[in-house]
């Protein structure tokens, strides 16, 4: 509102016109539209509960929910591991790798790895890889030896190395009881390994 004198008087003048207001109002969706937003809501956040609930061990409901939700979650890249934190952690994987150089040296590396890979986030990716690695199942078999040879095509290029060895390291928790009696996490006791190949490089 604007005001200013004129002949001893106070004029008042609005700076909106009136049939501009209804224009400037903000927009307010229907009955019909908010409750299909409210219902979108309300699925999005069960589905958020859903991930965590669905964590074994699991009742017939978490299950149940779990199918539904699955589809969402996976699309929308929302079922974090949560199953590596809690209730029961799990063993976490790694790839040891063998290279063979082209002048006949062999060395050794594992991934991720701590030293290499900076910052936590890369490291954190790099560790995703080897995790997506074990969850794929053993058949068919053509599924996992395809991913682990891209991932050696990978190491063989970076390191311009002729041929690779694979191994899938997995590292176990050790028991409470073990902590109290002081083993270390690094007791070559906690883990174990499996070969998943070796492979040559292709130009």
């Amino acid at each position: 509102m604007v005001v200013w004198p004129v002949d001893n008087k106070s004029v008042i003048e609005p700076l909106v016109k009136p049939e501009s207001a209804a224009a400037t109002r903000a927009w307010i969706p229907g009955p019909r539209l908010r409750i299909v937003i409210s219902v979108v809501l309300l699925l999005h956040i069960t589905a958020l509960w859903v991930g965590p609930f669905s964590v074994p061990p699991t009742s017939v409901l978490a299950d149940g929910l779990w199918r539904f939700f699955a589809p969402y979650l996976q699309a929308a890249y929302l079922n974090h591991g949560y199953h590596f934190f809690a209730p029961e952690p799990g063993p976490s994987h790694l790839v040891r790798y063998e290279l063979a150089m082209r002048d006949g040296v062999r060395r050794e590396g594992t991934f991720p790895n701590l030293k290499e890979n900076w910052p936590r986030l890369l490291y954190h990716r790099h560790f995703m890889l080897t995790e997506f690695l074990n969850s794929l199942p053993d058949e068919p078999r053509t599924l996992r030896e395809g991913y682990a040879r891209a991932y050696a095509q990978h190491l063989l290029k970076e390191h311009d190395a002729r041929r690779v060895t694979l191994y899938l390291r997995r590292h176990y928790i050790p028991r409470p009881r073990e902590v109290l009696e002081g083993m270390k996490l690094s007791n070559p006791a906690l883990y174990e390994e499996r070969l998943l190949g070796s492979f040559a490089r292709t130009e």
